[in-house]
């Protein structure tokens, strides 16, 4: 059985699939907190590597070559559009070792 945390992972994973997959509409993360946590976040360690946000963000990465997923995943930093590609050259995400192999 999966504890309450792993169902809000799974869930807010599917959740990303189905907004920007299926509906194709938009997902908006602000990472101006985070910025600094993704050697964190791409290694699932420290305060913020475990986080949902962590998980969906991983998810993103992992999908981010998926036209419909660049399209519909918009990030902000400091209250201005950031691109994935400038998102995913932060320190941190070249460590990152998905279970799947992507």
């Amino acid at each position: 059985d999966l504890s309450n945390e792993e169902c809000w992972i799974k869930t807010s994973k599917a959740g990303l699939e189905f907004q920007t997959r299926l509906r194709e509409r938009s997902v908006i993360f602000v990472i101006d907190n985070l910025v600094d946590a993704i050697s964190d976040i791409a290694n699932k360690t420290g305060k913020h590597g475990n986080s949902i946000t962590a998980h969906e963000l991983r998810w993103v990465y992992r999908n981010r070559h998926d036209d419909l997923v660049k399209q519909n995943v918009k990030f902000f930093l400091n209250g201005e559009a950031i691109s994935h590609e400038d998102v995913f050259s932060l320190v941190g995400w070249d460590k990152y070792k998905p279970k799947n192999g992507v």
